[in-house]
């Protein structure tokens, strides 16, 4: 049986190949951290061993966690063989303290501050590599922003280079979470 991509390593992938055991399969480009929230006080931590999948087909009945709508999962191991086309790998995130797994999904939401609307500032931020993806009717000082090479990578590389533009209140990166209930 073929697979692309493997829960355990050594175990056959595609054509007779094999994943080695690493503990981060994504070690360039990504930030081994990435801080949340409006005072950036929460702290998301790489987390070595997973990897996140994004685009189809997804390995759903291999995946530790799936956000379908967003066409994500999130697996053990690491990335191997060829990836379908319109697929990336992004790496995988937890909460410094927590066991939450989080990957980004290459959205950063921006805001500026206010009496500053993000329309006021749409050249601007395509001239810097992120065109609006969604403006807020409701909120026009935000809005989200993709890369234009529409990388994950390239989105979390410009949130430093976004913050510094004039007017901007906060730039955060939007993380998926796999749900968590309380028990009572």
């Amino acid at each position: 049986m073929s697979y692309l991509y493997s829960l355990w390593p050594d175990v056959p992938l595609f054509a007779g190949g094999t994943v080695a055991p690493t503990d981060d399969p994504l070690p360039d480009g990504f930030p081994p951290q990435i801080r949340a929230g409006a005072t950036k006080e929460l702290v998301y931590v790489r987390q070595p061993g997973y990897f996140a999948l994004h685009g189809e087909p997804l390995p759903t009945t291999r995946a530790v966690v799936v956000f379908e709508a967003e066409g994500i999962a999130i697996l053990r191991g690491a990335p191997a063989g060829p990836l379908a086309p319109g697929q990336q790998v992004s790496p995988v995130y937890a909460p410094k303290d927590g066991v939450s797994l989080a990957c980004p999904t290459g959205r950063l939401f921006i805001r500026f501050r206010e009496g500053d609307t993000v329309e006021a500032h749409r050249v601007e931020l395509a001239q810097a590599g992120f065109p609006m993806a969604e403006g807020l009717e409701h909120a026009p000082r935000a809005g989200w922003l993709r890369a234009r090479s529409g990388s994950i990578g390239d989105a979390l590389a410009g949130v430093s280079r976004l913050e510094a533009m004039a007017g901007v209140e906060s730039v955060e990166v939007q993380l998926l979470m796999q749900r968590a209930y309380r028990s009572l």
